[in-house]
């Protein structure tokens, strides 16, 4: 993970643990982070957090986001990601070897 990354989920984690649930643009706000980065963080760490999707009004919904586990650390986020990639991998990789001749 990039050192902008982890200081970027910090922000997002410190801001839940601090704060609790809250809506992808109130951390936006909170953290100064451009709402479609704290979205799309979020939703690529989505195993950390629980998303509700709530509809404000006909055509318009909004996630609410809060921390699965508050004793998350960045280090819990690594592993994950290391893992995922581990995985991702040897899918590759055995569908590599089922098309083998």
């Amino acid at each position: 993970m990039q050192k902008r990354a982890k200081i970027n989920v910090l922000k997002i984690f410190n801001v839940l643990k601090e704060y609790g649930p809250m809506h992808i643009r109130g951390i936006a706000k909170v953290t100064g982070m451009h709402p479609i980065t704290v979205s799309s963080l979020v939703n690529r760490l989505e195993y950390f957090f629980i998303i509700d999707r709530r509809d404000v009004v006909p055509g318009f919904s909004t996630k609410i986001v809060s921390l699965k586990n508050p004793n998350t650390t960045i280090t819990d986020v690594e592993n994950y990601l290391k893992l995922k990639k581990q995985i991702k991998g040897d899918k590759k990789r055995t569908t590599q070897n089922l098309l083998k001749p």
